[in-house]
């Protein structure tokens, strides 16, 4: 009995062990919502009690799933526990187990402002596929020390913890008895049922926090480890039926043909994307302006202000522009396994009018994958840090400083055989946001962050644009300027673009000097995906062709907007914008007078249930298209021969 009880005592200090462990990820969730209240919903004190109580069964879940093999090793090695070694491997196992997940769940306190989720399972692609997020770390250490120092004090305080409360002590030998073996079948029962989250049909899933509170409220319910755990799951899509495929043929045809008539224009195309150029920070943006020069050339242009990027990551940005493909997935595309799907993307589509393509990013080469992108793209030919061949111009974290590097790309583009399409992606305006050194316009050297960074290369955008004035093919070149996506780490928490769909606002506008058709302000809802179609519709492309999206010159076809972040999908058509989990879509909203999606419609509204059909048709449309690489014109013909003639 005295051994048997015994036993039991060892039994209660693993519990007091996990037991500190859910305390801890209590403290950090505190943590979290302090550090990140103002990209938050407001909640009051009893509503984050109720918070705290829904997120124990997540807790328990990632803790107990994580301490499964210190858990089965201390039953295992109970009658050894005379032996200091012992006792001090499992307490190390222990340690070491936790203190992972601690750092991880730590650090959303400086990435989460970032991407506005949690962090998922994408971090460890960043560590295996992009060397850049390494050079980047120095930078990240030395903006966000104080998140280093909080990780250090917390595993100390859990190392002594570990050792003052629930230290195991010396036992007597222990034997076989059935006793034991009935305890540790119990024990063992309960371990799967809390790693399940209950006894309900299927494991615990992010989604189900959705069931106990709203979407803008997971990040404080969920934990980090438990997110990246669970979105390791989720790689690859399943094909969705909401409907037939003849009714999603009444809401969308992705096979385009915007031929008028025979006269195939031939201009120069250049496709600038610039990194994290928020509208905010532009002149359409309604605030203080760091982009002169940018909003010069969207009066000379034609303006679109109701424009939208599809993702928050250049990784995903990209693809929504130059290949029309929007962010669909958790996945970047380009590391999915779709990234080999065969697509219909404009250097493709425009080779065989006889463009020859180029892709210039300053970033060192290899950098998110970009070059192998490029490549699948279809561009002939890449133009990275390694071309530019000069490191005396290297950012020291990046790659070439966005002004140099634009001369460089102006001196390039003069030696081309016309007509050319370039995509150019800057990257000076993206974290850490530094100077060259030699830097002497003052009035930028004192902007701070972002809107540094923004006003640097708005003003290497200038000098690009006086470079290439005077060269002889200029005046024969469409310019389609937008950004990568949003700067989410804005902190201003009664703006619209510091939340939900406005987190996607970016400038966009259509230049070709001395082009009167592309003139004025344009206020029709567009996104990155429309840009394909638009500049095959302004060259009067002769052929059919693939897009999700739609020319912004279509005044027929209802416009829409796609957007996902954080596994929470926004969706627009017309006035209407949806609010979604997967295939769960929780509310409806007049966007034009309830832009930050406060007060909820019922969702038997005639207009919410006619977007909602849309927003089901799209997705059924994406996913059943994406999954079965049916992405082409001739491949959707197999997928639906009726839409595709």
């Amino acid at each position: 009995m005295k051994i048997f009880l015994q036993k039991w005592s060892y039994y209660l200090l693993v519990c007091k062990r996990l037991a500190i462990v859910l305390v801890i990820f209590q403290l950090i969730r505190l943590l979290f919502f302090v550090f990140n209240s103002q990209y938050l919903t407001t909640i009051s004190f009893l509503e984050y009690l109720k918070l705290v109580f829904y997120s124990l069964r997540f807790d328990l879940s990632i803790t107990l799933a994580s301490n499964t093999p210190f858990i089965i090793l201390t039953l295992l090695l109970l009658p050894y526990f005379n032996s200091l070694l012992i006792k001090r491997i499992l307490q190390w196992i222990f340690i070491s187990i936790n203190s992972i997940l601690f750092i991880f769940d730590l650090a959303d306190l400086a990435y989460f402002p970032y991407v506005r989720k949690r962090m998922n399972s994408d971090v460890f692609d960043l560590l295996a596929n992009r060397s850049d997020f390494l050079n980047l770390l120095p930078s990240y250490f030395q903006k966000f020390w104080y998140v280093i120092i909080i990780i250090l004090l917390l595993i100390i305080a859990f190392y002594w913890l570990i050792n003052k409360i629930a230290s195991f002590s010396k036992c007597e030998k222990m034997f076989f008895s059935y006793k034991h073996l009935v305890m540790d079948f119990l024990i063992l029962s309960s371990l799967v049922i809390g790693i399940r989250g209950g006894l309900q049909l299927r494991p615990l899933q992010i989604i189900d926090a959705l069931t106990l509170v709203d979407n803008a409220k997971i990040p404080l319910v969920i934990n980090t480890p438990f997110n990246i755990a669970h979105t390791l799951e989720q790689k690859r899509m399943e094909k969705v039926n909401y409907m037939t495929q003849s009714e999603v043929n009444q809401f969308y045809n992705p096979i385009k043909n915007y031929a008028k008539n025979n006269n195939v224009k031939k201009p120069n195309i250049v496709l600038i994307l610039l990194e994290s150029f928020g509208k905010a920070y532009t002149g359409s943006g309604g605030r203080t302006s760091y982009t002169p020069f940018l909003d010069s050339l969207a009066s000379q242009g034609l303006n679109f202000t109701n424009a939208f990027a599809n993702a928050f990551r250049s990784a995903d940005g990209i693809p929504a522009c130059v290949s029309g493909i929007p962010h669909f997935m958790d996945d970047v595309i380009t590391n999915s396994p779709y990234a080999s799907n065969e697509m219909e993307s404009l250097p493709i589509l425009l080779k065989n009018l006889g463009y020859h393509s180029s892709f210039f990013h300053g970033g060192t080469n290899g950098t998110m994958n970009f070059d192998s992108y490029a490549t699948h793209a279809g561009f002939q030919n890449y133009i990275g840090r390694t071309q530019y061949n000069n490191d005396d111009d290297y950012d020291g974290t990046w790659g070439i400083w966005d002004e140099p590097f634009l001369q460089f790309v102006a001196k390039k583009q003069n030696s081309f055989k016309q007509p050319f399409f370039n995509t150019i992606f800057t990257l000076s305006s993206h974290e850490p946001f530094h100077l060259p050194s030699n830097f002497a316009d003052e009035s930028i050297k004192k902007l701070k962050g972002i809107q540094r960074g923004i006003a640097y290369t708005d003003l290497a955008l200038k000098k690009y644009f006086e470079k290439i004035a005077n060269m002889p093919w200029y005046q024969n070149t469409l310019f389609v300027i937008t950004a990568d996506h949003n700067f989410l780490a804005c902190v201003d928490t009664s703006n619209f673009y510091n939340q939900k769909i406005g987190l996607f606002a970016v400038p966009m506008i259509l230049f070709k000097p001395n082009e009167k058709e592309l003139k004025g302000t344009n206020k029709r809802l567009t996104q990155q995906i429309d840009i394909l179609p638009t500049i095959l519709d302004y060259i009067n492309y002769p052929n059919n062709f693939f897009a999700y999206g739609k020319s912004m010159f279509d005044t027929i076809t209802p416009s829409f907007g796609y957007f996902l972040l954080d596994n929470t999908y926004y969706f627009r058509h017309r006035n209407i914008a949806l609010v979604g989990y997967g295939n769960n879509l929780q509310s409806g909203y007049n966007f034009d007078t309830d832009s930050t999606l406060l007060n909820p419609l019922p969702l038997t509204d005639s207009n919410v249930h006619i977007a909602k059909l849309y927003y089901y048709a799209l997705r059924q449309l994406l996913f059943n298209t994406i999954s079965a690489n049916k992405m082409t014109t001739s491949k959707y013909k197999t997928l639906n021969p009726t839409m595709a003639k």
